[in-house]
């Protein structure tokens, strides 16, 4: 009787053992779905195929590295510098940043950046920068760039090309000509940096004045329909006190306040790094539309770097609609002012623009100014 209990104590701890095994197997099974899930969900941001906006690889891919100053963060307490206050309000008083225009697209006035991702399969174009300079590091180069690629109609011209396949990006600034089935490309000047590799930092390129690359810290329409921007954001001013500071190159330093008469006392280097000293909540509960919070979530996580210098106060810098238009599509940020209800208005060529005010209902004097060891990830 006692062996015959013992045998159906030993068969029930079989039995319970072999159960809890097949609880560990579904959970890891479940687990793998879920990181296949994942998997798949990434691998649809890397799309490859297609020739019109679908080759944008979408709003959670960024070609740069974690390591990137655009990408690394400020962390919980970044330290400042100790006349962040001085040029915070310079800044400020350049006057109301100006916002967003939807709209602009293949106008004189979009001085943003078109960007495209080319293909095995887009004719090469060799590239001759003009300007007398010095050294063009792409002169020569030959590049795969959409047929379709069209330069910003602004004075800048800026066109940019993202190779995945080769790991790099090229910029150019004043893009004189686009053939359309390739041949000889004619720009003022233009630059690379490497995309999609752990040392891709977006730095070093020579078609922003900041010598940024010309995706770093746009943001994109794609982004601001998902709701999120997961990087920091290119920021332009009307004018520098004349030095840069790390992440910008110099010697250049854009325009300077002393060029137009102004004082460059407090006013921002180029590559400042500023940041919206805010926290999510506080942001959350502001009265303003969710796409502005969506930015503005972006400037307390990331910061803002000076990156050009133009206008008569300060905006930030957007992918520019001509990466769509050029293949016959809707410009984004037309469907996106529709989509958000922002105030419109009909231009003089009878175009309808979309206002997205960036800097109605914000107290920008919560901005600040990181020291640039917060941007080097050195303290």
């Amino acid at each position: 009787m006692t062996r015959l209990n013992e045998g159906r104590r030993r068969l029930l701890y079989l039995r319970s053992w072999f159960a809890l095994l097949i609880g560990v197997c579904s959970l890891l099974a479940a687990g793998t779905g879920l990181r296949a899930e994942k998997a798949g969900a990434a691998e649809s941001c890397h799309t490859l195929e297609g020739e019109t906006r679908e080759t944008h690889p979408g709003p959670c891919w960024r070609p740069y590295s974690n390591s990137s100053p655009f990408n690394r963060g400020l962390g919980a307490a970044p330290r400042t510098l100790l006349r962040s206050a001085a040029i915070v309000s310079r800044l400020t008083g350049f006057g109301k940043g100006h916002g967003i225009v939807g709209g602009h697209a293949d106008t004189s006035s979009d001085f943003d950046h078109p960007l495209y991702f080319s293909r095995r399969s887009d004719p090469k174009y060799k590239i001759h920068c003009v300007k007398d300079w010095g050294t063009c590091e792409v002169e020569g180069m030959r590049v795969r760039i959409p047929k379709r690629a069209r330069q910003a109609a602004g004075g800048d011209g800026s066109l940019g090309v993202l190779d995945r396949r080769s790991g790099w990006e090229y910029d150019f600034w004043q893009v004189r000509s686009t053939p359309r089935g390739g041949g000889p490309l004619r720009v003022s000047w233009g630059g690379r940096t490497a995309i999609g590799t752990p040392g891709a930092d977006g730095l070093g390129s020579s078609a922003t004045a900041a010598h940024f690359g010309t995706a770093a810290g746009v943001i994109s329409p794609a982004e601001l329909e998902a709701g999120e921007i997961n990087h920091a954001l290119f920021l332009v001013v009307k004018c520098t006190n004349g030095t840069h500071v790390w992440p910008a190159k110099g010697p250049g330093a854009g325009r300077t306040c002393a060029s137009m008469g102004l004082s460059n006392t407090f006013a921002p280097a180029m590559g400042q790094h500023f940041y919206l000293d805010m926290t999510e909540s506080e942001i959350d509960a502001m009265a303003v539309p969710t796409w502005k919070k969506t930015i503005l979530h972006a400037m307390a996580e990331y910061g803002m770097f000076v990156g050009d210098t133009g206008g008569s106060t300060w905006r930030l810098k957007i992918e520019s609609g001509t990466s769509y238009t050029s293949f016959g599509e809707e410009d984004p940020w037309v469907r996106l002012g529709r989509q958000f209800n922002v105030p419109s208005w009909e231009s003089s060529s009878g175009r309808t623009l979309y206002d997205f005010d960036t800097a109605a209902g914000v107290d920008w004097s919560r901005l600040k100014v990181a020291d640039p060891c917060v941007s080097r990830g050195a303290c």
